[in-house]
């Protein structure tokens, strides 16, 4: 069984959260929905909120149905059920029709943890004296010269040369998704589900805690270093969700054009699942 608990923030308060999750006794996913400038299109009448919903929504539908089924395959279900959701209002062949970076876990009947992810979304699980630390950087590795202007020291300072940044990194990005030497997410191509991360480990093997995260709420190790992953697990143990991401917060007012710590997004949505498992949770 596995037992988990969320918390979950905007990065504004005038746009919807486009982070969504799920959690059933044997599973808990977190997808991360990609924001597109709303002047480059997307071919959808939705949204990547509306995605990121729908999406994790299918992936509890099919795990329910197959509980013995690889993440894998429940997100493939799930990305061609999302797909088929709205092909019939949407141009789902847009280069920029909404996606979502995904990490999830399901336990099987015999005890088996099964771990995936896809994108910049991370899991993090005890396993005695080290972490299984689980990230995608995949996106990271392509449109180097265009992520490099973005994340130039005081770029954000000037909203419009910022802005022109990103439409040119957001454009950039679209020529790799989804193809073979590029970056994968979950769109409208099941095969993402295919080229995720993903493994496996006896649930007795490893320590009985973990958490999922999506990379607005990862950024508190991974970009500020407040925390380390074993550090942040003790937050999430002790305080929970909510203060971590209290924290995370503090650190972005504290850097608001994003000098000392240069990012793509100066605050984004931001979602932990801290969880236990073990056939007493």
């Amino acid at each position: 069984m596995l037992e988990f608990r969320v918390a979950t923030d905007p990065g504004s308060p005038d746009k919807p959260n486009e982070d969504a999750f799920a959690i059933l006794p044997t599973l808990a996913v977190v997808a991360d929905g990609a924001t597109s400038p709303p002047h480059l299109g997307d071919g959808c009448i939705h949204g990547p909120a509306w995605y990121a919903q729908t999406l994790v929504g299918f992936v509890a539908a099919a795990h329910l149905s197959r509980p013995a089924a690889e993440p894998a395959d429940l997100l493939a279900e799930a990305i061609e059920r999302t797909t088929q959701a709205h092909s019939g209002s949407c141009d789902v062949g847009h280069p920029g029709s909404p996606s979502a970076t995904v990490a999830m876990v399901t336990m099987s009947p015999d005890g088996i943890l099964r771990w995936l992810v896809l994108g910049d979304c991370t899991f993090v699980a005890d396993a005695g004296p080290d972490l299984l630390v689980v990230s995608d950087d995949r996106l990271s590795n392509t449109s180097h010269a265009e992520r490099a202007a973005v994340k130039e020291p005081g770029a954000a300072s000037d909203p419009v040369e910022y802005a022109r940044r990103i439409d040119a990194l957001v454009l950039a990005q679209r020529a790799h998704r989804n193809r073979p030497g590029g970056f994968w997410v979950a769109s409208t191509d099941p095969q993402a589900g295919c080229e995720s991360l993903a493994g496996s480990v006896a649930a007795d093997t490893v320590g009985r805690r973990g958490a999922l995260f999506t990379d607005g709420a990862s950024r508190i190790v991974d970009l500020y270093g407040i925390h380390s992953w074993s550090t942040a697990l003790k937050v999430l143990d002790s305080a929970g969700s909510s203060e971590l991401l209290r924290q995370l917060r503090i650190a972005e007012t504290r850097d608001q054009v994003a000098n000392s710590f240069p990012r793509v997004k100066v605050r984004d949505d931001a979602t932990a699942l801290a969880g236990h498992w073990g056939k007493d949770v």
